[in-house]
């Protein structure tokens, strides 16, 4: 969790960010790419986020991920041995089940 939480600080929450793409491995693991961007659009950081023992998840279409609203950035958190992964702020495993996008797994390798 300390991993996760320098992550989140580092990045603001990626507040205003990108999700750029999510990538399907196999049936319980997926590769979610976050993107900051400058005032101009230009890429300056990407961090990748595999979630492997995927429980649940909602996910939307390739297309639609650029115009999703990033204003509240995203929700990483561990509860109960299980990771959520959300768009907007939250503290609970309730927020990340809520949202229009989320992934719920057992296991999480951030990049």
């Amino acid at each position: 969790m300390e991993e996760i939480d320098k992550l989140l600080k580092k990045h603001n929450n990626f507040i205003g960010a990108q999700i750029r793409s999510i990538e399907f491995i196999d049936d319980t693991t997926r590769v979610v790419t976050l993107v900051e961007q400058d005032d101009d659009g230009e890429d300056i950081s990407s961090v990748k986020i595999t979630f492997s023992g995927i429980q649940s998840s909602r996910i939307l279409e390739q297309n639609v991920l650029s115009f999703l609203d990033m204003l509240s950035g995203i929700t990483l958190i561990e509860e109960n041995g299980l990771y959520g992964f959300a768009l907007g702020k939250g503290t609970a495993m309730l927020h990340v089940h809520n949202s229009p996008l989320y992934i719920v797994s057992s296991g999480i390798k951030i990049q």
